[in-house]
């Protein structure tokens, strides 16, 4: 399973999507899944993990990951990423609601930029498999693990992609709601990034609310395309010329 996920983790794609034109939203959407170490339904509702993260030559980022809802639809999980070359748009939110039962297999995703109203994003087949469970086959060993937000007794999962990228990954049941610790990739074959990726616990909680409260609207791409482009300091591109 492990073998065909690792070309960039999907969790670090949707940080990544905050420096890309929208419309190459379908194609990141498309990369591999992130481990999911835990069962989410039984994770309490408010828990949160905050990392700190860099990517290549980017500017740091930090991510919170937070179980914000749980209902008949599902698990609700708020990803907030903050900094980096978007950060001029302030808090950039992305909610999946995943069905109930499932690896994480996302049956509904939203995107809020900042002040800006929610956007609801489409999901179809690989875009709806953001999470799966670590493969055994790919597990290293046992051992502690030392992080910003202190040492973990976790597991250490190793694997290596058809392009030649490596990929380490420490996960542990007591670090909800996801159970991830840490990540360390040698990354080279996605052209938005270059340079390794690296992704470290840096805080818990159990007090998260629900960053987005409004109803989302339709998905719209010129418009996401406008809002990601001015969180990058940038003018959206001219509108194409009216037809004869």
């Amino acid at each position: 399973m492990l073998r065909a996920m690792f070309r960039t983790p999907r969790i670090l794609l949707v940080a990544a999507l905050l420096l890309a034109p929208a419309a190459a939203w379908a194609q990141m959407a498309q990369g591999p899944p992130t481990p999911l170490a835990v069962d989410l339904a039984k994770q309490p509702v408010g828990s949160w993990a905050k990392y700190n993260m860099t990517m290549g030559t980017m500017p740091p980022m930090s991510m919170k990951m937070a179980l914000v809802g749980r209902a008949a639809a599902g698990n609700t999980l708020e990803m907030s990423v903050e900094g980096g070359l978007a950060a001029k748009a302030g808090q950039v939110v992305t909610q999946m609601t995943l069905a109930p039962g499932s690896e994480g297999n996302v049956q509904k995703l939203v995107l809020q930029v900042g002040s800006h109203d929610p956007m609801e994003m489409p999901v179809q087949g690989a875009q709806g498999k953001q999470f799966s469970k670590p493969d055994p086959k790919n597990l290293v060993k046992e051992e502690t693990v030392k992080v910003a937000a202190g040492s973990f007794k976790a597991k250490h999962y190793h694997d290596k992609t058809p392009q030649g990228d490596t990929v380490d990954f420490w996960v542990s049941e007591s670090v909800a709601p996801l159970g991830l610790v840490k990540i360390e990739m040698t990354q080279k074959s996605n052209p938005m990034i270059s340079g390794p990726i690296k992704m470290e616990l840096a805080a818990v909680g159990k007090d998260a609310k629900p960053a987005i409260t409004k109803k989302a609207k339709p998905f719209d791409q010129n418009e996401l395309v406008k809002q990601m482009m001015a969180g990058q300091g940038a003018s959206p591109p001219p509108p194409p010329p009216a037809a004869k």
